[in-house]
This record gives structure tokens, sequence and C-alpha cells, in this order.
């Protein structure tokens, strides 16, 4: 179904004041991160993980969630009117997990419910990462979903969780939610992030082999983002001193500073792969992997690719050129006079005329994962 035709119908199901209170939350004009358009059931995590930056970007003390406020089909709609968003098996890939955990308690309903919109309306390739307890009831209701899955199981230490993650399960039970996906028919990857260094070095053989034999198929690797506040939480724990000699700047009174730490990331995936997990550079490259299509951040253009058994460039989308100009001129108002399909990137000709820059680099976003390939955009006077 095309998108405007999807809004439509998703606009009847939830009235009037639902598309006016859908059309005004976040979901409805935020970009892309490379992992996906994040999601959000709610804001806040009462976890209190000792290196998380929720606290940082939301202003706020760990503390129960406060669950999104629209419904499952609301949020659809939401997501069927962002330019950004292109709806279907091959579009945008959605993340759930950002600034919440999606399964605590007090959110689990409301991502259900999501989950459900998603499958019956949109059928994005959908991924998730949760620290919670999933029981074989919840698995098996998740399996059970016409959507693709990739559930992401974080588990950063085993040695150290209970000083660096006080208030969330422990790795023991999150273990047997990987075994529970498992079972229910969904492919669990161990999401090794943040990699703290001066703690991870030591347990990553541990780590990988015992997600491993809890039935996780992968493993997503990831940087440790710090704040003054979060290296203050780990001077605690005499972490600070390892990540400090790894900052390339300290980080301001305000903000998040990554924590260089390729070797690490390089040994992480080097044991998964000698431990018989599928290694990746990045989450979008585990959904893509669940969903069998291909990369929607173009990973393996863009030196992320660890040639996992997806391959990507094996499955592109064959590119109708008038299907392309037609969709520039309907939905961005775009005049593109001409396309080319090129061996690794599409090339489309446009007219130029006042506000076309900012019409390119949202269509640029949307057509990059409708067609998979680099969009390179190239202005005509008349």
């Amino acid at each position: 179904m095309a998108k405007a035709e999807l809004r439509a119908e998703l606009e009847e199901l939830i009235g009037r004041e639902g598309a006016l209170k859908a059309r005004r939350d976040p979901h409805a004009r935020r970009k892309p991160r490379p992992c996906g358009l994040t999601v959000h059931p709610g804001r806040g995590c009462p976890n209190a993980c000792l290196y998380c930056y929720v606290g940082d970007i939301l202003g706020t003390s760990p503390s129960e969630p406060e669950p999104l406020p629209l419904s499952g089909p609301e949020l659809a709609y939401a997501l069927v009117s962002n330019p950004y968003f292109v709806p279907g098996h091959m579009g945008t890939f959605l993340a759930m997990g950002a600034i919440c955990d999606p399964f605590h308690p007090a959110l689990a309903g409301k991502t259900l419910d999501i989950l459900d919109a998603v499958a019956r309306y949109l059928g994005n390739p959908t991924q998730f990462s949760t620290k919670m307890v999933l029981g074989p009831g919840l698995a098996a209701e998740l399996a059970a979903k016409c959507l693709s899955l990739s559930p992401l199981i974080t588990i950063v230490t085993l040695e150290r969780a209970k000083e660096l993650e006080p208030r969330a399960p422990p790795p023991e039970e999150r273990l047997r939610t990987i075994r529970e996906l498992r079972k229910a028919g969904l492919k669990p990857t161990l999401f090794l992030r943040p990699l703290i260094p001066g703690l991870v070095e030591h347990e990553l053989e541990e780590l990988v082999f015992e997600a491993r034999k809890a039935g996780a198929v992968g493993v997503v690797v990831g940087t440790l983002r710090v704040s003054k506040a979060i290296l203050a939480r780990l001077r605690k724990l005499g972490l600070d001193k390892a990540v400090r000699a790894r900052l390339k700047r300290e980080p301001p009174l305000k903000g998040l500073v990554a924590v260089s730490c390729p070797d690490l990331k390089e040994e992480a995936l080097k044991i998964a792969r000698e431990k018989g997990l599928l290694a990746f550079k990045a989450a979008c490259c585990a959904n893509a992997y669940c969903a069998g299509v291909p990369c929607a951040d173009l990973c393996w253009l863009r030196g992320f690719c660890t040639h996992c058994p997806n391959n990507c460039p094996e499955k592109l989308p064959e590119v109708d050129e008038g299907e392309v100009l037609s969709a520039l001129k309907a939905v961005y108002g775009l005049e593109a006079t001409e396309a080319a399909v090129e061996p690794a990137k599409l090339v489309v000709w446009v007219r130029k005329k006042a506000g076309v820059q900012r019409a390119l680099e949202t269509a640029r976003i949307a057509l990059e994962v409708a067609t998979r390939r680099p969009i390179l955009f190239k202005l005509r006077r008349t």
C-alpha cells in the first residue's frame, strides 16, 4: 500500500484527535539514526546502571519510566507522517530501547501494543534491546507476531553486574531470556554494549561462551559513551582510569563523548566468530540478518560489514527510474527530470529552485532506504 493511502487508513481508524496528537509527537518528525528510526515506548529507566547515559539525555534521575502517550495505531500514524520514514519489510528499520527498556514491567504492555500496530499496518523490520526477563509465554507471543523481530539482550559483565547494574535483572536471568527467545524461534543476539575498557577484556571469552550456550545467534558490539557524571560513577568502582586513557578529549559540562576502543571491538568480534556466533559491528546488521533484507544503513558500503550470511549486495531491490521521479514529485515536491541506476549509486537530476536543498536532504534519507543505494542528486537550472 502507498504511504499516503496507509496514512489515510490510519487516520480514519484513530480519528481526528488521535491524528492531531500523533502529528505533534516527535516520532512524526524524528530523523533515523544508523540503527534505524528510534521508537520510544516510554521515557526513563529505573535500572540505575552506572554507565547509562539516559539521565544525561533526559535530564532525569533513574525513575519509573513514563509510557508513550500514543496508542499503537497512533504511533503507526506518526511514523507514516514522518517524511523520513519508508513503510514495509524493505523500509526503514525500527529500533526500540534507546531511552528506556521496552520490556520494563511499566512499558511491556505499551511495547506489545506498538509491535501489534507495526505488524498489522507497517511491516518494518523491528529491533529491541532489553535487560528484562522475558519468560516462555512472552517469548512465544513475540514469535507469533507477523513481524520480523531482532532481539538484542544486553549483557556487558558477568562478574560485576551487581555493582554496575544494581537494579537490573542479573545476567543469569538475561541468559535465560536468550534461551526462551531462541526456543520460541527468534534469533536473539548478545548486545555487548557498551564495551567498558578495564573490565570487558577479562570477560570476553566467558561472556560470549555463555551467550552461545544460551542460544544467541550473534554478537553486536558497541562503544561506551561517557559524560562527567558517568566518569564520576565509574570512578567509584575503579574503572575510570582505563576509560580516561582512551578518551581523545574530556567530556563537556553537558554532553557525551565516545570512548575509542577499536581493538576491543575487533577482539570481541574475533572471539564471537571463534565461538560460532555471527559478529556484527552495528545493530542494524543484526536487524537486517533477522529480516533477510539488505541493511538499511548500507553497512556493506560504509565499512561496517562483517560479511555475515545475509549477503546484502545480492539482495538489492530493482529500481524503476520512473517510479523514483514520481515519488519525489508526489511526496517531496521535487521536480526530478531523470534518474540513472549505476552499479554503486542512484543518480537523480533535479530542477533547482528555492528551498530545494532541504527537501533533497529529507528525500535522500528515505530514497536511500527504499532503493538500498547511495543517492547522488544533481541540480539543473532548467
